[in-house]
C-alpha cells in the first residue's frame, strides 16, 4: 500500500486584506498553474490510488480536482477534517486505517509534514512540503506508524520538470 500526500497549491496570501477566511482561500492562477503541472508530473508516475481524501478547505479541495483529473478521475473523494492544518496527524492514521489500497490525500502544512513524520517514524523536520509538493510513503499492509519508507519526495519543480521530460 502507499499513501501519497499532495499539499494544496499557491493560495491567496493571507496578509492580502482582501483574503477570504482561511477556510475559503482559494489557489491562485500561479497556483492553478503550477498545481496542475506538479499534478502532470506526478501522473507520469502512473500512481494508482483506489481513494482521494482532501481537506474541506477550498485550496485544498481545488489542488484534489487538479491532481485527480490527471491520475484517477473515477476514483472516490472524501473530504476530512483530518486533512486540516492544524489537525493531530493520529487523526487522519485512524480514518485510513482499514484501508489496504493505495490512497492520496490532499491538505497542508504542517498537517502533511507530521503525517509523513509519523507514518516513516522521523523526525517532523525532515518534511517540509512545499505548495503542490508530493511525498510517496509505500507500507506494506495498511498505515502504521513507524513502518513507512519515503519512494518520492518532489517539489512541484521537480514534478514539472518530469511532466516536460520525454
Amino acid at each position: 500500500m502507499q499513501v501519497i500526500l499532495v499539499r494544496h497549491g499557491i493560495a491567496h496570501d493571507r496578509l492580502d486584506p482582501a483574503c477570504p477566511p482561511d477556510p475559503e482561500r482559494a489557489l491562485t492562477s500561479e497556483g492553478l498553474k503550477k498545481t496542475a503541472e506538479a499534478a502532470r508530473g506526478l501522473g507520469r508516475w502512473r500512481p494508482n490510488p483506489a481513494q482521494h481524501f482532501t481537506s474541506p478547505y477550498v485550496r485544498a479541495r481545488q489542488t484534489a480536482d487538479i491532481f485527480r483529473e490527471v491520475i484517477a478521475p473515477a476514483r472516490p473523494l472524501s473530504e476530512t477534517e483530518a486533512l486540516l492544518p492544524e489537525a493531530e496527524p493520529h487523526v487522519l492514521l485512524r480514518e485510513i486505517a482499514s484501508s489496504t489500497e493505495d490512497i492520496i490525500v490532499y491538505g497542508h502544512a504542517p498537517n502533511l509534514d507530521r503525517v509523513a513524520a509519523l507514518l516513516t517514524g522521523a523526525r517532523e523536520s525532515a518534511f517540509r512540503m512545499k505548495k503542490a509538493g508530493v511525498v510517496v510513503i509505500e507500507h506494506l499492509d495498511h498505515p502504521v506508524p513507524g513502518q513507512g519508507a519515503v519512494v518520492l519526495c518532489a517539489t512541484p519543480k521537480v514534478l514539472r520538470l518530469l511532466a516536460d521530460a520525454d
